[in-house]
């Protein structure tokens, strides 16, 4: 017989009111579904931020991954109407124990022992399974002790004050150190360029043009007033210029700094790209490793912005 498991983990601040520490969730002869904490079997479930969906009792490997979806899909549901929150992990690094892994792992330990994956595993029955997850590794950015020093004291010399605008994007650019996923961090520092930009009025002539658009739609009777009254407001504004050119323009004060290889604004281009991906509900998400990466040099990016004076004035 198959089974299956779905590890998921929950934030410390919202966590589940079931006391005991196993909850059936379907109890149908053979087949038994089952929410359980992960590694501590006596734990309670209100006590757990990591845990696992198991089910067993399937003919086939196919039906036991079918049924490990659907029943992350039914947690899902259940989680969002009662306000909780799981990171199912679809975005995390991956673990790291290989196959020759788990056999060293097996061996060593005397029973059988598979890698502790997020997403849907499936596997067969076998008397005393166990799961092992890799150490997290996380790294830490410090720099030089002279370096902080200079920077410090040059910064304090300077004294050149953040405006209303720099003071929130220095907030979100700070937020996103604390994100777990790299979704997350893309998101926030695109967030923190865009509280940055003034966006400015477009040509004399671009702007006589959305005015004529803006008299036609007014005038238009085959409209609803609903209609002609949302597309009006689009319209309006269309005077200024968008979003990406006001991006662009700001990003054009970092050059001649490359970032991913790039000039500063094609690399806005490709990152405020990337945000639209994961933010419209495509549904083929871009490659984790991917954004990670780029995550990683936005970070640069935004700081660089927000370093004032001090970004010519102590170089690299």
């Amino acid at each position: 017989m198959y089974c299956f498991r779905v590890p998921f983990t929950m934030p410390s601040q919202t966590l589940l009111g079931l006391t005991e520490n196993q909850f059936s969730l379907q109890d149908e002869g053979e087949r038994q579904v089952w929410l359980k904490p992960f590694g501590d079997a006596d734990q309670r479930l209100c006590d757990a931020t990591d845990l696992v969906i198991r089910g067993a009792g399937y003919a086939t490997e196919d039906e036991a991954a079918r049924e490990g979806e659907r029943w992350r899909d039914v947690i899902s549901r259940a989680f969002a109407r009662v306000h909780l929150a799981a990171d199912f992990g679809d975005r995390q690094p991956v673990n790291m124990v290989t196959k020759a892994g788990e056999k060293f792992f097996s061996h060593l330990m005397g029973h059988p022992v598979l890698a502790h994956l997020s997403g849907v595993t499936v596997f067969e029955d076998q008397p005393g399974l166990r799961f092992l997850g890799a150490p997290s590794v996380k790294g830490c950015k410090r720099p030089s002790e002279e370096r902080n020093r200079l920077v410090f004291e040059q910064a304090a010399r300077l004294h050149d004050p953040l405006n209303g605008r720099e003071r929130v994007a220095f907030d979100l650019y700070s937020g996103s150190f604390f994100q777990p996923s790299a979704d997350s961090r893309l998101l926030m520092l695109t967030m923190a360029i865009e509280t940055l930009l003034v966006r400015q009025p477009r040509s004399d002539d671009a702007q006589t043009h959305v005015t004529a658009m803006i008299e036609a739609t007014k005038g238009n009777t085959d409209l609803t007033d609903p209609e002609r009254n949302s597309l009006r407001m689009s319209l309006k504004d269309l005077r200024s210029e968008s979003i990406g050119q006001a991006g662009k323009r700001l990003a054009r004060t970092l050059e001649p700094r490359t970032y991913a290889g790039q000039a500063p604004d094609v690399f806005f281009s490709r990152c405020y790209t990337m945000r639209s991906v994961l933010t419209h509900g495509h549904v083929e998400r871009p490659d984790r490793r991917e954004v990670d990466a780029l995550a990683a040099s936005l970070e640069l990016f935004v700081a660089d912005l927000l370093a004032g004076r001090l970004l010519t004035e102590f170089p690299d």
